[in-house]
C-alpha cells in the first residue's frame, strides 16, 4: 500500500469515526451545553452564567480538521507552506465574520450563524486570493490551492453539520408533513430534538416531534464528497477533485433547502439557495480556467510538516479562535447555584 493510499484510508476512518460519534451522541439532551461559566453574582445569591456550546466545539473541530487536511494536500502537491498559510489566513479572516454577518442580513436575527453565507463569500474570494498569492510568490499553484481547499471544505462542512445536530438548528420538516417517499424512508430513523433550548424547539415548537434528519444527511453527504475529492486530489486529478467537492456541496445545499423547516428568508427559493446556485455556476468555469503545475501528490513530503510544533500551535490557536467566536452562546443563558458538597460540611 502506498503512502497516499494509507493516508486516504486513515482519512476515511477518521472522518467516519467523527460522523458516527456525532450522530450517535450529540442528539442527547445534555449535549447542547458543553460548560457553564459563572459570570455575575445576583442579589438572590445565584450566579448568572455564560454557556459554552458543543456547537462551537464541533465547529472548531471542523475548522481545524479542514485546515489540517488542506495543509497536507497542498504540501503533498509541493505548494510552499508560506503560500498556503497566506491563503488560509485570508479565508479564515473572510469566512468567520461572514458567518455572522450574512445570517444577520438574511434571517434578521442576532446571535445566529450561517455556514452557507460564510462559504458563499469565501468561494467568491478563494480563486482570486490563490492567484494573488501566486503572483506575490512568483508561483503557479492556484489550481492545487483551490482543489485542496475545496476538498478540505467539503470534509469540514460535513463535520461542521454535526454542530447543527447538537444545537438543533438547520432542522428538517416534520416527518408528518413530508412527501410519502421521505416518510417511508425515514420512518424508523427520524431526527427527534430533545430539550427546550434547542432551536427547533424554541423557534418552531418541534421538541419531541419526528423530523427529517437533514443535518445528519448533510454530514454524511458532504463528508463523503470531501473524502472522495481528497482521494482524487492525491491521484493527481485536481480539477475533478475541486468540481466533485464543490459540485456536490452546492447541489446538496440547493436541494436540501427544500426539506428544511427553519426560517430561510422569503420567496420560493431562499437566499441560501440563490447563493448555492451562484457559487455552482461561478466555481465551475473558474476551476476549469485555472492553470497551474499539476505534479503528482506525494504524502511522504508532509512528514516534516506533521512534526512541526509551529503547525500544531497554529492549529490549536485557530481552534480556540473559532470556539471563542462560535462557542459562546448568545441565545441561551444559565442560572448557577454554587454550594459546598454535603460531606465536606462541618
Amino acid at each position: 500500500m502506498t503512502a497516499n493510499q494509507t493516508f486516504g484510508l486513515l482519512l476515511t476512518v477518521a472522518v467516519a469515526a467523527i460522523v458516527v460519534f456525532g450522530l450517535r451522541v450529540l442528539p442527547r439532551e445534555n449535549m447542547q451545553i458543553l460548560a457553564t461559566i459563572p459570570i455575575r453574582r445576583r442579589a438572590d445569591g445565584l450566579w448568572q452564567g455564560k454557556n459554552l456550546t458543543w456547537y462551537g466545539l464541533m465547529q472548531a473541530v471542523a475548522m481545524v480538521f479542514a485546515v489540517a487536511l488542506d495543509l497536507v494536500l497542498t504540501c503533498a502537491a509541493r505548494v510552499p507552506m508560506r503560500e498556503t498559510a497566506v491563503v488560509v489566513g485570508v479565508m479564515v479572516a473572510v469566512a468567520l465574520p461572514a458567518a455572522r454577518g450574512v445570517a444577520a442580513l438574511v434571517e434578521r436575527r442576532r446571535g445566529t450563524f450561517t455556514v452557507g453565507g460564510a462559504i458563499f463569500v469565501a468561494t467568491l474570494a478563494m480563486p482570486w486570493t490563490a492567484l494573488a498569492a501566486d503572483a506575490y510568490f512568483g508561483a503557479k499553484h492556484a489550481l492545487s490551492i483551490v482543489a485542496a481547499a475545496a476538498s478540505a471544505y467539503a470534509v469540514g462542512e460535513g463535520i461542521g453539520r454535526l454542530a447543527c445536530v447538537s444545537f438543533g438548528c438547520c432542522y428538517g420538516r416534520k416527518l408528518s408533513d413530508s412527501p410519502a417517499c421521505l416518510r417511508r424512508l425515514f420512518a424508523s430513523r427520524p431526527a427527534v430534538v430533545v430539550g427546550s433550548t434547542r432551536k427547533a424547539a424554541y423557534a418552531s415548537g418541534c421538541e419531541g416531534v419526528p423530523l427529517l434528519p437533514v443535518p445528519a444527511m448533510s454530514a454524511v453527504v458532504l463528508s463523503l464528497a470531501g473524502v472522495v475529492a481528497s482521494l482524487l486530489f492525491l491521484a493527481g486529478h485536481l480539477r475533478a477533485s475541486a468540481l466533485t467537492a464543490l459540485g456536490v456541496a452546492f447541489t446538496w445545499r440547493f436541494a436540501s433547502e427544500f426539506v428544511r423547516a427553519d426560517y430561510r428568508g422569503k420567496g420560493k427559493l431562499s437566499a441560501y439557495q440563490w447563493m448555492a446556485l451562484v457559487c455552482l455556476f461561478y466555481a465551475t468555469p473558474v476551476v476549469l480556467g485555472l492553470s497551474g503545475e499539476t505534479a503528482g501528490a506525494d504524502v511522504w513530503l508532509c512528514i516534516p510538516l506533521l512534526g512541526s510544533l509551529l503547525l500544531w500551535a497554529g492549529l490549536g490557536g485557530l481552534g480556540l479562535l473559532v470556539f471563542g467566536f462560535l462557542g459562546i452562546s448568545t441565545v441561551t443563558t444559565a442560572t448557577v447555584e454554587l454550594s459546598v458538597h454535603e460531606r465536606f460540611r462541618g
